[in-house]
C-alpha cells in the first residue's frame, strides 16, 4: 500500500471511514449553499419588510434580492477560499 492509502494509525481506512470522509466533505458545500442560499432570502424578506412598512411596491425587495444576491456570492467566494480580502501586498501598494 502506499502511504496516501494508510491513515495515521498505520492501518488502511476502512470502507465506513472512506464514506464518512466523503460525507463531510460533501456536507461542506452543502453548507456553503445553504449560507449563499439563506443570504438571498434574508436580504429579500427585509427588502420586504421595507416596502411593507413604507407602502413603497416592490423596489425593496427587488434591492434586497440583488443585494442579498452579490454578498452572497461573495461570501461564498470568500468562504471557499477563491477570494480574499485584503490579499493586495503592500509594495504593491507603494508603487
Amino acid at each position: 500500500m502506499t502511504e496516501e492509502q494508510l491513515d495515521n494509525s498505520g492501518k488502511s481506512p476502512s470502507e465506513f471511514q472512506k464514506a464518512a470522509k466523503s460525507y463531510s466533505s460533501g456536507w461542506r458545500y452543502a453548507e456553503h449553499a445553504f449560507q449563499y442560499g439563506m443570504s438571498i432570502v434574508v436580504c429579500t424578506l427585509i427588502g420586504y419588510g421595507i416596502d411593507s412598512w413604507f407602502g413603497t411596491g416592490n423596489i425593496f425587495m427587488i434591492g434586497g434580492v440583488l443585494f442579498g444576491s452579490v454578498f452572497g456570492f461573495l461570501a461564498l467566494l470568500k468562504s471557499l477560499g477563491v477570494w480574499k480580502i485584503g490579499s493586495v501586498k503592500k509594495d504593491k501598494l507603494s508603487n
